[in-house]
């Protein structure tokens, strides 16, 4: 009953991610929508940028002075989104579509045993130190997105998040993102109990 209730969020999440990319594409990151999910990082205001938590959802987890500290990637405009129980965000340049940052996160009543099984793709490596259990994988470019990074976990407080990395060049580049990815994520999970 529980893997059918998680794995019936996976496709919403999906989802939920693709439309938050759709609506960053086509508005430049204008959209306002949803609530804090569950507690907010700690954002400070620049001049030229409005802090990304003013979008809601999933972009109260997220600071560009902190991700262009762990990243090394300026982001410009965020985009919120809701799905269900599902808050996103997607965090892009003004200058082009790549590269993009986008968080996914729902609550969830899944453990660590139904992650691993039902979340966590296949020939994703463990990331120890992150949440309850949590995973990074390298995603290969599609037809109409670059390669990408991706790194999910199950908190503490029984949510599920996945953030994505996607860049315009291949493999070598996302690859190489992995650690640093991983190290978001990490200050992404403290900063959010």
């Amino acid at each position: 009953m529980l893997r059918q209730r998680v794995s019936g969020r996976i496709p919403t999440l999906i989802a939920a991610t693709g439309l938050v990319v759709a609506v960053a594409l086509t508005t430049g990151g204008c959209a306002r929508a949803g609530a804090d999910p569950a507690g907010a990082a700690v954002t400070t205001a620049s001049p030229t940028r409005l802090p990304a938590a003013t979008q809601g959802g999933a972009c109260y987890l997220l600071d560009y002075g902190v991700i262009e500290q762990v990243l090394g990637v300026a982001f410009d405009v965020a985009a919120a989104g809701t799905a269900d129980d599902t808050f996103t965000c997607v965090l892009q340049q003004l200058a082009g579509t790549y590269p993009d940052l986008t968080l996914a996160v729902t609550r969830t009543g899944a453990d660590a045993d139904v992650f691993a099984s039902t979340v966590q793709p296949a020939g994703a490596a463990s990331v120890a130190g992150l949440g309850r259990i949590g995973y990074s994988v390298s995603l290969p470019a599609t037809a109409d997105a670059g390669s990408a990074v991706e790194v999910g976990w199950l908190s503490g407080d029984d949510r599920l998040l996945i953030l994505r990395y996607r860049v315009a060049g291949g493999p070598d580049e996302s690859v190489a993102l992995v650690p640093k990815l991983t190290a978001l994520a990490k200050r992404i999970d403290r900063e959010s109990l």
